[in-house]
């Protein structure tokens, strides 16, 4: 019972005429009016639509980038329009922009419809959320910021026939008055909505990812917090209080019922339903008040209250629960506009692409644990200390050399080691670092232990358990970035 949206692969010939004799228009930017014009010292640049990555039914053709879901696997409620999405690299500007307008020309028909997402990089090396435009419409950002990434959003009619864009050009400044969104708090929002069992194994989620028997991901109903595809963006901590479980996982796919009801959000920049109070999706509204009608952005009845959607291996084995259900939901991106996306090597190798990363363990003291907490995934790995190595060894593998960023992620308690080891080691065999942290300090979040140039290959960070008698050390997750 989720609102997503499902793509495949189609490509047809353009130019035609369709069925019901609707000819295909021309959209493309008219003079803009005084009123209308950049303001003055604007940035303008133009976004290569071969640079960018998109979902499987986005085709490359002669005449642009064509959107055409034909085939579309839909989910039981269904989506009479269906939105594709194409990524563009980021770029850093000369200046901060705190604005920015889409100029786009795109052919399509009525029922169709192009839109533009951007995000900020924050400082810290986080994402804003996305904010979305449409041709010609000013929009402002959460932040201002030098580096920016443009998406794009490409909606088909009701026959799955979408638009096809031959350019996206975009221009940003910083208007400097008023106060950034006060989204940043000291800690990150906190909701109770209802959950739903995602399910469509094989599905194609809303950034692309192939869904897998008990994957791992959630679903919320709007794009401004959509992680890409692999990515983690955009992540939420989920708690089901029944049976004393959490876990920590990102946001790969659009729905439940809504697509743009950033629920999260104070009324002052919600994308829809600005009324209802912050932390109350719209799909609970409808449900439980009889909002909008009882109905959802679409027109139709909500089955469920629900606000969140969860992927198998959430729902059933990091929360191990059995039926729809209410959960706390923790949205990490709020206290800081978002989280820094990296790979992430999570201590419980199921969670990870071991193509990519894996954890390996050497002894056989390593224990894994949800006593604490705050961990990362669905547990960590919790050692005591002894005057021995005995790593659990975070590998990671880069197909070319680069300089990286690596956090760390632990649980924090009293009887943490003070001088925990993480040893940073590159693919040649050389020791780049020894890096000792406090384990009884900053848990539940990233923290970055440095910087350093890696080679193509395995590199590896080890956390050593050679620490002092009677305490402890926590291999929890590492990022990379």
């Amino acid at each position: 019972m989720r609102a997503s949206w499902r793509s495949t692969l189609m490509t047809v010939m353009l130019g035609a005429v369709f069925a019901e004799g609707v000819a295909v228009a021309e959209q493309a930017p008219s003079p803009a009016p005084d009123a209308q014009r950049a303001e003055e010292g604007a940035q303008r640049w133009t976004e290569a639509l071969s640079t960018g990555e998109g979902t499987g039914e986005l085709v490359s053709t002669r005449d642009g980038l064509l959107y055409e879901p034909n085939a579309v696997m839909r989910r039981p409620e269904g989506l009479s329009r269906l939105t594709g999405l194409f990524t563009f690299p980021a770029r850093t500007l000369e200046q901060p922009v705190d604005t920015f307008r889409p100029r786009i020309q795109a052919t399509q028909s009525p029922g169709m419809g192009v839109e533009v997402d951007v995000r900020v990089r924050v400082p810290g090396g986080a994402w804003s959320e996305w904010r979305t435009g449409t041709e010609g419409e000013a929009v402002r950002l959460p932040r201002s910021g030098t580096e920016v990434q443009v998406r794009l959003a490409l909606v088909a009619d009701e026959r799955g026939r979408g638009p096809v864009v031959r350019e996206v050009g975009l221009e940003g400044w910083r208007e400097g008055t008023g106060a950034e969104e006060g989204l940043q708090t000291l800690a990150p929002l906190s909701y109770r909505v209802y959950a739903t069992r995602e399910g469509l194994v094989g599905g194609t989620t809303a950034n692309g990812h192939v869904i897998k028997t008990n994957d791992r991901f959630v679903a919320l109903p709007s794009r401004r917090g959509l992680a890409s595809n692999g990515g983690s963006e955009y992540q939420v901590r989920v708690c089901y209080s029944k049976t004393a479980k959490c876990t920590t996982t990102s946001v790969w796919d659009v729905g439940p019922w809504n697509t743009k009801d950033d629920y999260w959000n104070p009324s002052s920049v919600r994308e829809m339903w600005k009324t209802l109070p912050q932390g109350k999706p719209e799909a609970q509204a409808a449900y439980q008040d009889g909002f909008n009608g009882g109905l959802d952005q679409f027109g139709r009845r909500p089955a469920n209250p629900a606000g969140i959607d969860l992927a198998d291996g959430t729902f059933w084995l990091d929360l191990g629960m059995t039926n729809n259900d209410w959960v706390d939901v923790t949205y990490l991106w709020t206290s800081g506009g978002g989280t820094p996306t990296g790979l992430v090597v999570d201590s419980n190798n199921a969670n990870n692409d071991q193509a990519k990363g894996y954890i390996q363990l050497t002894g056989s003291s390593w224990a894994s644990s949800t006593n604490v907490a705050g961990y990362y995934g669905s547990s960590y790995l919790v050692s005591p200390g002894a005057a021995v190595s005995e790593p659990a060894t975070f590998w990671f593998y880069l197909s070319a050399a680069g300089t990286k960023t690596v956090d760390a992620w632990w649980t924090a308690a009293t009887d943490r080691s003070t001088a925990a080891p993480f040893i940073v080691v590159n693919a040649a065999g050389t020791q780049l670092a020894n890096v000792k942290v406090n384990q009884q300090l900053n848990g539940a979040r990233w923290n970055t232990l440095g910087t350093w140039s890696f080679p193509a290959g395995w590199n590896k960070v080890q956390l050593s358990r050679w620490v002092t008698a009677g305490t402890y050390v926590v291999a929890d997750a590492i990022q990379v970035r």
